[in-house]
């Protein structure tokens, strides 16, 4: 019995749930980024539905889509530079879940007053997609101040583990409030989650920016935003852990163009197969934040980041070899956790090998690079795919991947020979 006890403590360790309990001011941070992420995936279903709804238009309706890529994108430079330069904290607190609040407020009463119109509903878009880029680009900062660098990985282990776990969970809520409550109060509830998500961002301290090289109240974003860039690349391990992520994020919206022509055409599954092949990637996901936690320390997180890497390119290539269902789901299984893995690894590294005050532009970047670069694939790989067929276009996309990946997982090693010179 006290030899169980012993092993369930160890391996509570291990996952780093202990965090929770012994670092207050992280356990307030994740249960604040576990509420918000609950009520963006309740704004992100209900504002699509209700464009629809009320316009019964498809082109409003990718136009509502749209308006949620272009202002974070833009502003992401500038986010990167606030967080930086100033309070980390006001830029969660007041910058986005405060205006988050007021937002789901402003929707609730204009539903209830029978007021609201498709324009309204753009302008909640736009609105949220701001607040969207200072949140991410802030939390991602912040993280060094609230845990010991040990325990970085096992942290964003766990801050992954409850996003993946609250994309389902708030779709699935999202989905009933709409059905049963009606839009006023499914925004009203995404309010009072983002309240209490800003309520317990109150206690936090000393996660402010204050960067040397951002200066005056009105600074010289771009100019500001490079210069951090500029840092970032003197970082060989970050720069290397930021293209392993860009990497797997060309291979993602690949997927998501393909395996809906995979269930149909090739394993003859339609709908119901599309939809266990991507819950199989979500399970992937989850499975990965387990097992980020409890290889810390036996290995060297860039390899392993490098390593998942390469077979995240093999395995796309086995999908296109792939002809029956069970194989497919093995296959998406391990690609969600091969990427998972990746994610952790990379904001760990980012946040270890950084110094503080060029987090905010460290993370704005890698923001940006991982919008850009899924716009333009999916944008070119639908062309390709219907040139080549789905097959050709898996095992020749996955090979691409696999040699970029290669070809990074070598400068790694080559960068640690020299080191130890």
């Amino acid at each position: 019995m006290h030899k169980a006890i012993a092993t369930l403590k160890a391996l509570k360790a291990r996952l780093g749930l202990v965090l929770l309990a012994r670092e207050l001011p992280f356990s307030y941070f994740f249960i604040s980024r576990t509420l918000s992420r609950i009520g963006e995936n309740v704004f992100s279903i209900a504002v699509p539905w209700l464009v629809f709804q009320l316009t019964g238009s498809t082109l409003q309706l990718g136009l509502a889509f749209a308006l949620q890529v272009v202002p974070s994108l833009l502003l992401a430079p500038f986010a990167g530079v606030y967080v930086d330069a100033a309070s980390r904290k006001r830029a969660m607190l007041l910058v986005s879940e405060g205006c988050r609040v007021l937002l789901g407020l402003a929707v609730t009463g204009l539903s209830l007053l029978g007021s609201l119109q498709v324009w309204h509903l753009y302008l909640a878009v736009v609105a949220h997609a701001v607040t969207a880029s200072f949140l991410t680009v802030a939390a991602g900062a912040a993280i060094p101040a609230l845990v010991d660098q040990v325990d970085l990985t096992r942290a964003n282990a766990l801050i992954r583990l409850s996003r993946n776990l609250c994309d389902i969970l708030g779709k699935v809520m999202a989905g009933l409030l709409l059905a049963w409550l009606g839009p006023a109060y499914t925004f009203l509830a995404n309010a009072a989650l983002t309240f209490a998500s800003a309520a317990l961002l109150l206690p936090l301290r000393g996660i402010d920016g204050g960067s040397p090289v951002v200066r005056g109240w009105r600074p010289r974003v771009l100019q500001d935003f490079v210069s951090g860039v500029g840092i970032l690349r003197r970082h060989s391990a970050a720069v290397l852990a930021m293209a392993d992520l860009v990497v797997i994020n060309v291979g993602i919206p690949v997927l998501a163009i393909a395996l809906p022509v995979i269930s149909e055409e090739v394993l003859r599954q339609g709908a119901a197969g599309y939809g266990l092949l991507t819950g199989a990637m979500a399970l992937g996901a989850i499975v990965a934040t387990l097992i980020a936690a409890l290889l810390v320390g036996l290995m060297d997180e860039g390899r392993l980041s490098g390593l998942a890497t390469v077979l995240f390119g093999l395995l796309v290539v086995s999908l296109g070899f792939v002809r029956a269902l069970e194989w497919g789901l093995l296959a998406m299984t391990l690609i969600g956790l091969t990427a998972e893995l990746v994610s952790v690894y990379t904001s760990s590294i980012l946040q270890r090998t950084l110094p503080s005050d060029v987090l905010g532009r460290a993370f704005a970047a890698q923001f940006t690079a991982l919008r850009i670069v899924p716009a333009v694939v999916f944008l070119s790989a639908g062309s390709v795919l219907q040139t080549f067929g789905v097959q050709t276009f898996l095992i020749v996309g996955g090979s691409i991947t696999v040699l970029i990946a290669a070809l990074l997982l070598q400068l790694r090693v080559r960068g640690a020979r020299e080191k130890n010179r």
